[in-house]
């Protein structure tokens, strides 16, 4: 047995349910624990409920001092930008990010750090020295929303949908632009509150895997996405033929209600929508196979949407069996 399984079973007991008057059931904490973290009579108890029946107590004195991460980078061995670092850290849940280096900081670093910083939410440049750089991050990953994330993220590539669709009914695209910086901005403080989070249950680890996977897929749709918004501006012909403009509407709507089977799922899985997601994307593929146009660019960035868009929900739908369902058994003994 390693050590740190030795350590780890030295931590584990096991405590008796009781009684307290005639409905309530308590049981004790552990001395062991109350006297190294100093816990009197008084102090609050967080308790974190997961889905998979895991109840963790944290002492909110202990979440208080132990909530920040701090990570410093030597930029000489590292041999990189600092703007490379930064998304990485960022995401990874660091709160501080300290860089260093045994020579003087060029003029031209501080400033590609200091204007990169402005590019992300709720971190900023603190300290500067000749040879030292600090970013404190204020974004608490605690209280960032995934559901709401995820619907941002769906809200920005459903409005690049819904402007492709103007485009082929001759409609004026809608003033407010997003734009990839704004869904990068989004998709990197998912990816933080996903990967970076503290406190997960394994359940919750695996949901988080799911999502830091599909929203990047997601970001490269709206890549392709981008694209075929130019590709269909250009195409004067091919918006002008009523057969091939119809065919492609009916194919950017369900790719939209498609777009939302794939991220509802992951927040609420269910059989009915995944299943409405492969039929969406069998219609799609019909829809496609009718379209008769000698536009190949844009025949090939809607054969690599599509491959995205169904390898996404093949993910999604992997969020079915981290739920309890009765079509489901589990091993658990080993």
């Amino acid at each position: 047995m390693s050590d740190e399984t030795t350590r780890f079973s030295k931590d584990v007991e096991t405590r008796k349910v009781q009684r307290l008057g005639s409905s309530s059931l308590f049981i004790t904490l552990p001395k062991k624990w109350i006297n190294k973290w100093g816990i009197k009579p008084g102090d609050k108890i967080i308790m974190e409920v997961s889905e998979d029946g895991t109840l963790r107590l944290v002492a909110e004195k202990i979440k208080l001092n132990s909530n920040k991460r701090s990570v410093k980078i030597d930029i000489d061995s590292f041999k990189q930008s600092m703007t490379t670092a930064i998304p990485c850290l960022y995401a990874l849940g660091y709160d501080e990010i300290v860089f260093s280096s045994r020579k003087n900081l060029e003029h031209k670093e501080v400033e590609d750090v200091m204007n990169f910083s402005k590019q992300l939410v709720g971190i900023e440049v603190s300290e500067v020295t000749e040879d030292r750089i600090k970013l404190d991050c204020l974004l608490d990953t605690e209280k960032i929303g995934i559901e709401s994330l995820l619907r941002r993220i769906l809200n920005i590539i459903a409005k690049k949908v819904d402007d492709i669709i103007a485009i082929l009914k001759g409609q004026n695209q809608s003033e407010v632009q997003s734009t990839i910086e704004d869904l990068r901005r989004v998709y990197l403080m998912l990816l933080r509150r996903s990967m970076g989070g503290r406190y997960n249950s394994e359940r919750d680890t695996l949901r988080n895997f799911i999502i830091a996977v599909n929203s990047s897929i997601l970001l490269r749709v709206y890549h392709v996405m981008q694209k075929l918004n130019e590709v269909i501006k250009k195409d004067e012909k091919l918006r002008n033929d009523q057969e091939i403009n119809k065919k492609l509407i009916e194919v950017f709507q369900k790719i939209n209600d498609l777009f939302d089977e794939i991220i509802m799922s992951i927040l609420f899985p269910s059989i009915k929508r995944i299943s409405n997601g492969f039929t969406l994307i069998s219609q799609i593929k019909l829809a496609l196979s009718q379209i008769n146009t000698d536009n190949q660019i844009l025949l090939s960035y809607m054969d690599d949407l599509l491959t995205m868009l169904e390898e996404a929900l093949n993910n999604s739908s992997c969020s079915l069996f981290l739920e309890e369902a009765p079509w489901i058994e589990r091993n658990l003994s080993s």
